[in-house]
């Protein structure tokens, strides 16, 4: 029996909905997955590298489906896109570049390279987070980036990279992967306090990728249920220089120097597999940050299966 008046129900009704809308949302995906991207905007589609510039550089919030292989150059892009391929083939030649203006952004289903020449010149980064913040990228594939993959720096922050796949081809040098640095200074040479907060997750550092898996300097990187596996290389993942990193449940396997810390980085590790390993492969315990979102973690034994069916460009 309800002993409660329908006004009196109402009421308490509209106070539970008052107080749920208080409460802080989870992130869907990390650091950077509150991000919405160009939700509640228009969906275009950019056939040419001209309308894609357009697209990405409008005030508008926007949904840019990616149609084909474009050579894009350096495309900016401003703050609240969603950009994504309309399949597994679709490709972007070039840099995508997220200034610190720059909020709100997701980039998904794409492959993406900016190739070296055969002579070892010109290329570039495949995306550049240069102070940019809130950024997702998912289920994409980096192949061939004359020189970061993805390289997030100076003052960016919320950024996660998910589901992705790193590789290189002929490429004869400089097959970095990842560079994630906060700042110390501003531009004006002023001291400033400027951490880089970046989850990386069920990503495949796979054929040819030599370092930066990531590198990470200032900055607070949560690394869990990654898979790598690149022969040869010349390390993987290093903190350094006032960084913390939270590292769970990745499999290395037959790399050189899968994980260590120097330069007063700290590092707590926690169920990583080294498998036919070499070189430098620190398990360490010491107090780094807490992720304040919730995460599930998959077993580390499953984690090369899981990684190689379904991370890359669907």
């Amino acid at each position: 029996m309800n002993f409660f008046s329908p006004a009196v129900q109402r009421i308490a009704t509209i106070i539970l909905l008052c107080l749920a809308s208080a409460l802080p949302s989870p992130a869907q995906d990390g650091f950077g997955g509150n991000a919405t991207g160009g939700s509640g905007g228009a969906t275009v589609t950019a056939k040419s590298a001209e309308e894609f510039q357009a697209y990405v550089n409008s005030p508008e919030n926007l949904i840019v489906l990616v149609e084909g292989t474009l050579r894009i150059g350096i495309a900016n892009v401003t703050s609240h896109k969603t950009i994504a391929g309309v399949d597994k083939t679709s490709t972007l030649i070039g840099n995508l570049f997220i200034g610190s203006a720059a909020q709100n952004i997701i980039i998904k289903n794409l492959n993406v390279t900016n190739p070296m020449s055969k002579k070892g010149k010109g290329g570039g980064d495949g995306i550049t987070i240069r102070g940019g913040k809130l950024v997702w990228i998912t289920h994409c594939t980096f192949f061939d980036c004359g020189d970061g993959c993805i390289d997030v720096t100076e003052g960016a922050d919320w950024v996660t990279v998910s589901w992705s796949k790193f590789y290189f081809t002929n490429q004869p040098k400089h097959r970095f992967t990842m560079l994630a640095v906060g700042r110390d200074k501003n531009r004006k040479k002023q001291k400033v306090k400027s951490r880089l907060r970046i989850t990386l997750h069920h990503n495949w550092w796979a054929e040819k990728c030599d370092s930066r898996m990531p590198s990470v300097t200032r900055a607070e990187v949560h690394l869990y249920n990654n898979y790598f596996r690149c022969a040869g290389n010349s390390y993987c993942t290093n903190v350094r220089a006032g960084a913390e990193l939270l590292s769970q449940n990745n499999f290395y396997e037959g790399v050189n120097n899968p994980s260590y810390a120097e330069e007063d980085g700290k590092m707590k590790t926690e169920g990583n597999i080294y498998e036919k390993c070499s070189g430098k492969a620190e398990n360490k315990n010491d107090d780094v940050f807490s992720p304040p979102y919730a995460y599930t973690l998959d077993k580390t034994k499953h984690v090369p299966v899981l990684v190689q069916e379904r991370a890359g460009a669907r």
